[in-house]
């Protein structure tokens, strides 16, 4: 096949230029897009956005001998989001995305301005973290739903779909996106500072497996070293950051005690379901703290037991003195009071 690329480009820039002047805003390329390796890596235009409703007529697909090809519009407000890292397939697209065509210098600007932006947040650990447990909770949720397919397609639609959010989340944490998008996945691995090393082997084999109970272990397994390895990675950022501020642990403790004086009171009464709720809420308190503070496991809810809530109740009351006893060693008193009349002398 002859290669068009550069006479695609010229057409597209031709057809703005005549037709849709007012309309279109940019025309944004990429060099090889959508090309296979045999094929020329030329630029080639990939999508382009609309200044008007109007522009959104540009858009279409066609085929000229075996070479499909695609023109489609994103609005400013979907290229924010994207630089926001709210579209993370569209990551690769934006971040090697070139202008081709600029209504005016000012949208060239304001595009590569979003792209700068883009690229800076993927550097701030504070924004990069949070995304990066974002991107594996999206990929366990997917995981959840996919237990309950019964058919082998959908099963593995749902584990290349687990296994892409993945990719992204081990990606946001090395402060990158994929550089080669959803292509050659464990390629992209092999050029990040730091990922999960057995995540490549489990993946080979993921894809061996033709029985869905078999990929859905597998898919497990991916979720499991990457929660790991981003579990770690946080924990060793946490402590190159420093000490965190134990005065936030005691008004968090101050806050739960309303809780722990709860739970104490409906396991004394024999209210399993009473009992397990108020538990099930500490234990989402306890392992948020646990992260935040660098505590040790508190594993509140395997000692449930709705035979003996006498023994619920003592492990809930351990998991408490635990607390109070960091807070001491830390030097961070909490605002106890005897009585009504010692908290409103103190306070006015």
């Amino acid at each position: 096949m002859k290669n068009i690329d550069k006479e695609l480009v010229e057409w597209a820039v031709n057809k703005i230029q005549t037709e849709y002047r007012e309309d279109v805003s940019l025309l944004i390329g990429q060099v090889g897009g959508g090309k296979i390796p045999t094929d020329e890596q030329n630029m080639v235009f990939d999508f382009f956005v609309p200044a008007t409703e109007r522009g959104n007529q540009l858009a279409r697909t066609f085929i000229i001998e075996d070479m499909g090809y695609d023109l489609y519009p994103i609005s400013w407000e979907r290229l924010e989001r994207i630089a926001n890292i709210e579209e993370p397939q569209m990551i690769f697209a934006f971040a090697r995305g070139e202008v081709i065509y600029a209504k005016r210098k000012e949208e060239k600007d304001r595009f590569e301005n979003l792209k700068a932006e883009m690229l800076l947040k993927l550097q701030d650990s504070t924004f990069h973290t949070p995304k990066s447990l974002e991107f594996l909770e999206t990929a366990q949720e997917i995981f959840q739903t996919m237990l309950f397919e019964e058919s082998l397609c959908k099963v593995r639609k749902a584990a290349g779909g687990v296994c892409c959010y993945l990719m992204n989340s081990i990606a946001m944490v090395n402060g990158t996106y994929l550089k080669s998008g959803y292509m050659n996945l464990t390629d992209n691995l092999h050029v990040m500072k730091d990922y999960p090393c057995e995540f490549e082997k489990a993946f080979t084999e993921m894809l061996s497996e033709r029985e869905i109970a078999a990929v859905k272990k597998r898919v497990y397994e991916l979720i499991r070293i990457t929660r790991n390895f981003l579990m770690q990675r946080i924990k060793t950022e946490g402590e190159k950051t420093g000490e965190p501020n134990f005065e936030d642990l005691v008004m968090w403790y101050q806050e739960m005690r309303y809780t722990f004086r709860r739970l104490a009171y409906f396991t004394g009464i024999d209210s399993v379901e009473d009992s397990y709720l108020l538990g099930c809420y500490l234990q989402i308190e306890f392992d948020a703290v646990q992260e935040d503070f660098n505590l040790k496991k508190m594993d509140l809810l395997s000692a449930f037991d709705k035979e003996n809530l006498h023994g619920f109740a003592k492990k809930a009351e351990e998991i408490e003195n635990y607390i109070v006893e960091v807070l001491e060693e830390r030097n961070a008193p909490q605002n106890r009071y005897a009585s009504f009349w010692e908290f409103a002398k103190e306070n006015g």
